[in-house]
């Protein structure tokens, strides 16, 4: 199991902006480099579903969960 720690240094590569959310295109990127092989309509709604509170971002807790569980 990944620790904390690794979690908030993956979460921060793919936050380019270092906003502390991972927005659509973040995410796009973060499944590029695991070599996910989605279609965009995949990615999208892969995205709705980790954003759980439907804010349009994926802040760290919910990257936690959606990795932890993947």
């Amino acid at each position: 199991m990944t620790d904390r720690q690794e979690l908030k240094d993956i979460f921060g590569h793919f936050d380019g902006d270092h906003n502390g959310r991972i927005d659509c295109e973040e995410f796009k990127r973060l499944m590029k480099a695991l070599d996910a092989d989605l279609s965009g309509e995949e990615l999208d709604i892969g995205f709705d579903i980790i954003d759980s509170d439907d804010n349009g971002t994926i802040d760290f807790e919910e990257f936690i969960q959606w990795w932890t569980n993947r």
